[in-house]
């Protein structure tokens, strides 16, 4: 099964905004219900968040009352903090929107080390839908797509599927994803840029989603670290940040704490 229902409600629910440029060829079939933690700013306190609310209308979606509402270093401070209470909150308000908009099937983020908030958005999807089949008795299907890797690596994933865009479609995606890394300039262009110069734009014509399992292992960054913890090493020596966010001594606390698991 893919995350492609019909008559059904979805949610796409994101850390940040312009992840859905990953999936726009799903979206703009699906039409979902977008749901973006953070407003993209990152140290700049340029905040993106209205590109992505252009995008997602022109594709047919629409966005909830959840939507960019906390800036990217204020989340990155919460996870610095251990402010249970701050995600405590956002795992309510996603799950009151998931109850009142009667969602049926959620894709969104997956864990690959990259970015924290990446890695804690699927933790609170995870949580979250854990929660409602618990109370509930709903069972939502729970898919996940790749952020870093390229979408076809996503084929080796235990259910995978894949919603694969026609020429036109194709041609469509390229131009909003232009648009919005030219508008959105700094890291996203550059990132947009050598992934076209890398892979072609034949790279768009596929996106690959998989039920929910990468926060099942996250005993990986135990062993070896994330690259979040490594970049934010550089980060704070360029000055950007006072602190690293470190996996053990931050994440895995909360993401413990957020699944009602004991940390010892």
């Amino acid at each position: 099964m893919c995350p492609t229902p019909i008559d059904a409600t979805a949610a796409l629910i994101l850390s940040h905004p312009g992840h859905e440029l990953r999936v726009l060829g799903w979206m703009r079939k699906v039409k979902p219900l977008v749901i973006i933690l953070t407003d993209g700013s990152g140290h700049t306190q340029q905040p993106r968040i209205a590109l992505s609310r252009k995008v997602i209308e022109e594709a047919g979606g629409s966005t909830a009352s959840l939507f960019g509402n906390v800036t990217d270093q204020r989340f990155y401070r919460a996870i610095l903090e251990q402010d249970l209470s701050f995600f405590e909150q956002l795992q309510q308000e996603i799950r009151a929107i998931l109850i009142e908009h009667q969602i049926e099937v959620v894709a969104g983020d997956s864990v690959e080390g990259y970015n924290p908030s990446h890695d804690l958005c699927r933790c609170l999807i995870d949580s979250i839908l854990t929660d409602l089949e618990q109370t509930t008795g709903r069972s939502l299907p729970n898919f996940e797509f790749p952020l870093v890797e390229p979408p076809a690596t996503w084929s080796e994933h235990v259910g995978a599927c894949c919603h694969r865009l026609s020429a036109a479609e194709q041609e469509w995606k390229l131009d909003r994803i232009q648009n919005y890394a030219r508008e959105a300039g700094g890291t996203l262009l550059e990132e947009v840029e050598a992934m076209l110069s890398r892979f072609g734009t034949g790279i768009l014509g596929e996106e690959w989603f998989s039920p929910s399992t990468s926060a099942l292992n996250l005993s990986r960054f135990e062993v070896s670290p994330p690259f979040y913890e490594r970049h934010g090493a550089q980060q704070v020596a360029a000055g950007y940040y006072q602190r690293a966010i470190e996996f053990r001594q931050h994440m895995l606390p909360l993401i413990h704490a957020l699944r009602g698991e004991n940390s010892a």
